[in-house]
């Protein structure tokens, strides 16, 4: 497979993500397809899958080395752990079981979320699983600095902005004028140091 074309597939499997969630296409597809209930399965079942596809995609394309640098390693390894561990504490501020989907199933819908989630590192940044995501996928380039790598690394990035914006307008749609001061107060990809809404 050629690098534009597992890019292309790369891109289409995104934008399928974002078409997806969209709130318009949730609410069209549970009134004709899906039970609501099982829509986060669905999604997430959807989703596992294509990425699957995807996985395989990816060691189908003819490699090309893009830096030859065996120093590359150990930062690339040091991203990709501090990527883990900061998804992993990410996910303490969210319910698993609805991010699963399995709570929507069992009690007919998600949890209505009367107040903007603040907490954990939702003060540092406000798309943490994103930034977590980032330092992964741009680790894992370092650790294999091929083209195939640097698609994934590049077209994943784009994603993460794309979709950070996305959900930003269903946020403060949802909240309102709590989640504009949260935006003013907290960074929304890069957690600085100086710009926290962390008390």
């Amino acid at each position: 497979m050629d690098i534009l074309t597992f890019s292309l597939a790369l891109a289409a499997y995104f934008a399928l993500h974002s078409i997806m969630a969209a709130n318009s296409v949730k609410k069209f597809l549970t009134a004709s397809i899906i039970k609501e209930r099982y829509y986060r399965l669905f999604f997430n079942a959807v989703a596992s899958l294509l990425l699957v596809a995807i996985l395989y995609f990816y060691f189908l394309v003819e490699k090309e080395v893009l830096l030859k640098n065996d120093w590359l390693a150990l930062p690339g390894v040091l991203l990709v752990l501090a990527g883990l561990y900061w998804l992993l504490k990410a996910m303490e501020s969210y319910d698993t079981s609805e991010f699963l989907g399995t709570y929507q199933s069992k009690h007919g819908k998600a949890p209505e979320h009367i107040s903007l989630n603040t907490s954990g590192l939702n003060g540092r940044v406000r798309h943490p699983l994103y930034f977590g995501t980032l330092l992964v996928i741009w680790g894992g380039f370092l650790l294999l600095p091929n083209n195939a790598s640097l698609s994934v690394a590049v077209v994943s990035t784009v994603y993460v902005v794309i979709g950070s914006l996305l959900e930003e307008q269903k946020l403060e749609q949802q909240f309102g004028e709590a989640y504009r001061l949260y935006r003013r107060q907290v960074p929304m990809l890069i957690p600085f140091p100086w710009k926290s809404g962390e008390k």
